[in-house]
């Protein structure tokens, strides 16, 4: 159901049907969720641990050593802090998640030699199988690879969905300049389509980028984090659509972070382009709405009606899952955040509701934020969903 079409009819499908809809949840939910008092008071969202992260990240001793050796665990222990499954746990439960799908960032294992790189992944990527066998109700992962050593890559690919039997997997927007569109990638996606992968992408930067210094001055040390990460994320998307891959690879499920970056607001203008410019239309004569409605996107630091309104004007609701990006956020979602944040009060986490996106309320029916905030990764994830059943039986 569409975003556009439903805005004027919340709250009389809320006030309609708000006890069929959190029946309807807690029928979808593991016995060990569902209650006789499924609903928290006055909200009509199922009680307890119930929500799906598809972004948050994690940064494990063995990666940490990892990095140590490059000199660059500086980067991650000041943007995350000390990571550990038992933090993890203590900030889901305090804002109602029941499992997080773990990823790393924009470092991966894209520094030394290939060596090191291959090793490294296959290191984390034991971690991360052992993490789901004792914690497989709590936790899903997307696995690491060696890009972009594509060889290493395939052979990494394998063993992470077949042996050990992960979630997905995890990459860039870019590989030292060269975006996911590249020719070069194509063993690469031949046994993802083949696998049928799930396949996150975290955005970095663009290769020698000055656009931070640039546009926040040389006393200002910001990064590409703050707006670069969403333009690089458009580039990614684009070049897998005018080169073909989405075309040549349809069993690649694609997932973009932020809420898609910039390309909800360029869509329109990238198609009007590509009907008014003979070159698009010969490459791909379907146009390049096509491919974005397959797109899968998180709305990870983007849960504001400005941003999610013209992502859900362009993809499906279906499409649509929350995201933490916890522990890089932890700022946010910090009891103190409308102290430190005031200019953004009424838009923040909620720590004392348990609610991490207050503000969707405003654009979505409780269906839809149900389906939003769990059912939309469940249908997608479908190995993490029987783990939490399984778990829920127990």
């Amino acid at each position: 159901m569409n975003l556009r079409r439903n805005i004027s009819r919340r709250r009389m499908i809320e006030g309609a049907s708000a006890a069929a809809l959190v029946g309807a949840a807690a029928a979808t939910m593991p016995a060990a969720m569902a209650s006789p008092q499924t609903a928290s008071s006055g909200s009509g969202l199922p009680k307890g641990n119930w929500r799906i992260d598809t972004h948050a990240h994690y940064s494990p001793d063995v990666y940490n050593d990892y990095l140590q050796r490059y000199g660059l665990l500086g980067a991650i222990t000041g943007a995350y802090g000390p990571w550990s499954v038992e933090r993890h746990v203590a900030f889901m439960d305090q804002y109602r998640i029941q499992a997080s799908v773990l990823s790393f960032g924009d470092l991966q294992v894209t520094v030394g030699p290939v060596d090191d790189r291959r090793a490294t992944a296959r290191a984390v990527n034991d971690y991360a199988r052992n993490l789901v066998q004792t914690r497989g109700d709590r936790f899903g992962i997307f696995a690491v690879t060696p890009m972009p050593d594509i060889e290493g890559s395939v052979a990494e690919v394998d063993r992470a969905l077949g042996e050990l039997d992960l979630d997905g997997i995890c990459l860039l927007t870019n590989y030292k300049g060269t975006y996911l569109g590249d020719p070069s990638f194509a063993p690469l996606y031949e046994i993802l389509n083949a696998r049928h992968a799930y396949v996150y992408v975290h955005p970095t930067g663009p290769e020698n980028n000055p656009a931070p210094k640039l546009c926040f001055g040389p006393d200002i040390p910001a990064g590409n984090n703050v707006f670069e990460y969403n333009f690089d994320a458009t580039r990614a998307m684009t070049s897998l659509i005018y080169n073909g891959v989405l075309r040549d690879y349809p069993n690649i499920r694609w997932h973009f972070t932020h809420s898609g970056g910039a390309l909800p607001f360029l869509a329109f203008r990238l198609a009007t382009r590509h009907s008014a410019f003979p070159p698009f239309n010969e490459v791909l004569p379907e146009g390049p709405l096509t491919y974005m409605k397959r797109m899968f996107f998180d709305n990870a630091q983007a849960f504001t009606a400005a941003q999610l309104q013209p992502l859900s004007s362009l993809v499906p609701d279906s499409h649509i899952m929350f995201g933490s990006d916890w522990p890089a956020t932890r700022h946010l979602y910090a009891a103190d955040n409308v102290e430190t944040m005031p200019f953004l009060k009424g838009s923040l986490p909620n720590l004392k509701a348990g609610d991490p996106e207050p503000t969707v309320d405003e654009i979505y029916s409780r269906r839809q934020r149900i389906a939003l905030e769990r059912d939309n990764a469940l249908h997608q994830f479908p190995k993490l969903k029987a783990r939490i059943r399984r778990a829920g039986s127990r």
